[in-house]
């Protein structure tokens, strides 16, 4: 029998095999995360007729070697993991990745990695893919050096704290005089009266008001005038004050005395740090003000978002925001050598490496694009040219294979 015949057919075959990979890419040219495959060919095992020979000195020169083909095999199909465009969807919950990373999934007993991010919050809390129900993994706050399940509790609430500093900031006027406390006239305009919103350890709130009194050129005096309850009532805080001094170009200078302090019928004392650095002392309008406090009552988890790094941020009632857990990321030193699983998973090999694991934003993980979810890397006028290509190639062969065959029959023919 004819090389030629089982050439062109070890060619039929390859062919076939490349169009089943094109043909699995233009079916999967809209499926999310997807990565394209593409095949290699290489040449057979050839038959050698005559081995290469070495020049004569003063003779011949050498000769090539005479090797006939024997055709053709499937040399690799190769992973093509080139990123692609990301597509907003509005989910919160839906993930894009930038960069390398991969998500990583349990099943309860095996890790798999995968691009796709749509997942969402279980019935337990868990966040899971749509796609297989397999949990997320990442960190969460009691244990961040231990990788597990994300998880967070929807009725999960923040205890009340209460206040411990108050800011102040913005500016008192240095033109207005040095108060006088016998003329009426001018008193308004050296006294300048915060009030402010604080908490104490239940969460209860109180209206604190404390007055500024210019009593130097460079001098204030802070007063703590009253301490209400929600009822209006004066708890009875008592005389409490202090003295903010500023330098000669305006600037905050430091204070005497900064705290106050005030004990509520039921709860702890709350004790106060006044933070006077912000203010200043210009020839401007008064416009002094409490910038913020640190207290707050409780809350219940209202919403949650998660952010670039992965961090699962939980939104409370009280405005309080805090991280409810991360998200974790794995890249390989080979992603190609990756194991597909279907589902849009894949596993480790032994040429993948072993998968490093990190956070987004570190590392060459990557970011996380919240609301978007990775589109295929299929390029459809690729595959069509490949598909030209391998459909000739076919074609080809098989010409092959009927001029080898009519080859044959004229040599049948011979014995007629």
């Amino acid at each position: 029998m004819m090389r030629s015949l089982f050439a062109a057919v070890s060619g039929l075959k390859t062919h076939q095999q490349r169009m089943d990979v094109i043909g699995n890419n233009i079916a999967n040219v809209n499926t999310v995360g997807f990565k394209r495959s593409r095949v290699n060919f290489q040449d057979l095992l050839n038959q050698t007729i005559r081995g290469a020979s070495r020049p004569v000195a003063g003779g011949r020169g050498g000769t090539n070697p005479m090797q006939v083909g024997l055709g053709v095999s499937l040399g690799s199909i190769d992973l093509i993991m080139d990123g692609s465009s990301l597509q907003d969807t509005g989910k919160a919950t839906d993930l894009g990745i930038e960069g390398d990373g991969f998500f990583i999934l349990s099943d309860g007993g095996r890790t798999y990695y995968t691009r796709v991010g749509t997942f969402d919050f279980g019935e337990d809390g868990s966040l899971v893919s749509l796609l297989n129900g397999m949990r997320v993994q990442g960190w969460m706050p009691d244990n961040p050096d231990t990788l597990t399940d994300i998880r967070i509790n929807i009725n999960e609430s923040e205890s009340a704290k209460a206040t411990t500093k108050m800011v102040i900031g913005g500016n008192l006027d240095s033109r207005v005089p040095i108060y006088d406390d016998t003329n009426p006239d001018q008193t308004p305009k050296s006294r300048v009266l915060l009030r402010h919103t604080v908490y104490d350890s239940k969460g209860q709130e109180y209206i604190v008001t404390i007055e500024l009194t210019k009593n130097d050129e460079n001098k204030w005096t802070w007063e703590l005038v009253t301490v209400e309850d929600s009822a209006g009532r004066d708890i009875g805080a008592g005389t409490q004050t202090g003295v903010i001094n500023f330098n000669n170009d305006g600037t905050y200078q430091g204070v005497d005395n900064n705290t106050i302090s005030f004990e509520p019928v039921g709860s702890d004392q709350v004790n106060i740090t006044l933070d006077f650095s912000k203010l200043t002392q210009y020839g401007s309008d008064h416009d002094a003000a409490v910038e913020s406090q640190d207290g707050y009552k409780s809350g219940v988890l209202d919403s949650y978002t998660i952010d670039q790094n992965g961090n699962i941020i939980g939104v409370f009632s009280n405005g309080v925001t805090r991280i409810l857990g991360q998200i974790a990321l794995a890249r390989f030193a080979n992603p190609a050598g990756l194991l597909k699983e279907g589902n849009s998973l894949y596993s480790i090999t032994s040429n993948s490496g072993s998968p490093l694991v990190g956070t987004a934003n570190s590392g060459g993980f990557g970011s996380i694009k919240p609301g978007s979810l990775e589109m295929s890397n299929v390029d459809l006028s690729t595959e069509f040219t490949d598909m030209i290509i391998t459909q000739r190639g076919f074609q080809a062969n098989s010409r092959v294979i009927t001029a080898s065959d009519e080859m044959l029959q004229e040599l049948v023919n011979l014995k007629r």
